[in-house]
């Protein structure tokens, strides 16, 4: 079996606005909503378990719970002061189902498609490990002072990860522990998972399925949403 764990923790300190972005609306919807609408129109996705800050309880009960097509089949936990933090309670709450399979996706990521939903549970039912990305397009520069380059990565072998990022649970349970047990803090999921020397396998996403992190990104994701459904 497939589940989910929808991260949306974060306080969106970046947006400045008082109302966190994965509560602020596209088109008349909270981002959260459009996010958790796709996984619950995934068939085979069991269950979904939405990690929240305990200050946004009222915001999220009252704004996402009840809005329209949104509530089957979710079950929330609050999340820690790191989003690593966070995946580890989201994850944790699946512990029972330990040898099934979790998809790990970033709450903000609202325009993810059925398509890539569907490629990572196909990849991690085979290799236990999967991560969402798109290949780099443009030439990477890697600088120690911030201000020279030391030297250049060739693109051709660089990957953009994304989320959904997909699991066996035993799996992700062993990396996470292992990670807060070790202090060691990763920027993905997959780098905790990699740490434990299982490979993880890298599944095609899309430039549409960004994060939303900025006021521009309102902008393109509604612009998406209304080409989508011209």
């Amino acid at each position: 079996m497939y589940h989910a764990v929808i991260v949306a923790a974060g306080t969106g300190e970046r947006m400045d606005s008082l109302v966190p972005k994965q509560y602020l609306p596209v088109l008349g919807k909270p981002v959260l909503a459009h996010t958790l609408e796709v996984f619950q129109d995934a068939s085979f996705i069991q269950n979904i378990v939405v990690v929240i800050n305990p200050h946004h309880q009222k915001i999220f009960q009252e704004g996402i719970l009840k809005s329209e097509n949104v509530g089957k089949r979710i079950q929330w936990v609050y999340g820690g002061d790191t989003r690593q933090k966070s995946v580890l309670a989201g994850v944790t709450a699946l512990e029972e189902f330990s040898e099934d399979y979790v998809l790990i996706h970033d709450g903000v990521r609202m325009l993810v498609s059925h398509d890539i939903l569907k490629r990572c549970a196909e990849a991690v039912r085979e290799y236990e490990a999967a991560c969402c990305a798109v290949p780099c397009v443009d030439t990477l520069k890697v600088t120690s002072n911030g201000r020279t380059i030391d030297h250049s990565l060739d693109r051709n072998t660089v990957w953009r990860a994304q989320t959904p990022q997909a699991f066996r649970i035993s799996l992700a349970l062993k990396a996470l522990r292992k990670a807060e047990e070790e202090g060691f803090h990763g920027t993905d999921d997959a780098s905790l998972v990699e740490r434990t020397g299982h490979p993880v396998v890298l599944v095609p996403g899309s430039e549409d399925n960004f994060k939303i992190t900025t006021a521009c990104d309102f902008l393109r994701a509604e612009e998406l949403i209304r080409w989508m459904n011209v």
